[in-house]
């Protein structure tokens, strides 16, 4: 999906910025705040009861199935770009889910699938294991016109120069980085994202847009424009890496607060209107 010039890339957004709201409400809410393009959750069946989180599960689909769902995106104006599919790779199982995930991302027309790699940071004979699996589900991604993307979170891909060097073991061009702009805060102390973003820029394939008020495991995701995240800087590195998009806002709010779900919208608003002042257009 080309974008029309270099300010007006494709922005989606996430459910998860409706903490708590089931995925289809958080998607008729998206779609009011002139969202366009969306992500679609679909973790390994063992995240999420482990994160709380309220997902979809492609092994619980048949064709039918997969078509009305995306007729009812369609309903809602909104297109389906990336699934969300957090596996650990380093547990057969899981490697069997993101499979599907990949299959599930084909059958909806979506081009990227994020998964996590593995919380085991060392190298060793784990993290062989995850490599060799990562090649396998990548070139199967790639038969299928999709795209793999590791997620920032613990282990080898928590900052920028760790996840390079990751990507370099793992060696294969269908395999890039989903750059987390909150999570580097959450997992480090002392790594600032406008400086770590320039140690994988080239690498980048998709962004999660996030921001922060908090620091290591500190469950603080504010309105974007509103906490620690230089995001300006950010954006000039990935422009200058080439990076084309996706954006996508994954705002997951601030631990022990209460909002409905005008809160929550006003909360994207906002954060639509604060990528708008830097440049950042929706397509």
């Amino acid at each position: 999906m080309p974008a029309t010039d270099a300010n007006q890339l494709i922005i989606a957004a996430s459910p998860f910025c409706f903490s708590g709201c089931e995925p289809w409400v958080a998607y008729a809410y998206l779609s009011r705040a002139g969202i366009r393009y969306v992500e679609v959750p679909a973790l390994a069946p063992s995240m999420g009861p482990k994160h709380g989180l309220t997902t979809f599960a492609p092994e619980a689909m048949d064709d039918s199935d997969i078509r009305a769902f995306r007729d009812r995106l369609h309903g809602l104006k909104l297109q389906p770009i990336t699934v969300a599919a957090m596996c650990h790779l380093d547990d057969p199982r899981e490697i069997d889910a993101l499979r599907r995930r990949i299959d599930f991302a084909q059958a909806l027309g979506c081009r990227y699938v994020i998964t996590d790699s593995t919380e085991e940071s060392e190298s060793g004979e784990t993290r062989r294991k995850v490599i060799a699996a990562l090649r396998e589900l990548a070139s199967y991604a790639s038969d299928r016109g999709v795209r793999l993307a590791l997620e920032t979170h613990a282990g080898p891909t928590r900052t920028g120069r760790l996840a390079r060097q990751f990507l370099d073991e793992v060696a294969h061009p269908n395999v890039g980085f989903n750059y987390d702009t909150g999570n580097i805060l959450y997992y480090n102390d002392g790594v600032d994202p406008a400086v770590d973003v320039s140690e994988i820029a080239d690498r980048v394939v998709h962004v999660h847009l996030k921001d922060t008020q908090g620091g290591r495991e500190e469950w603080r995701f504010c309105a974007l424009g509103e906490g620690r995240v230089n995001f300006p800087k950010i954006l000039d590195t990935l422009r200058a890496a080439g990076f084309q998009g996706p954006y996508s806002l994954e705002i997951e709010g601030v631990a022990g607060e209460d909002l409905n779900r005008d809160g929550y919208l006003q909360r994207v608003r906002k954060s639509l209107e604060y990528l708008q002042s830097i440049g950042l257009a929706q397509e």
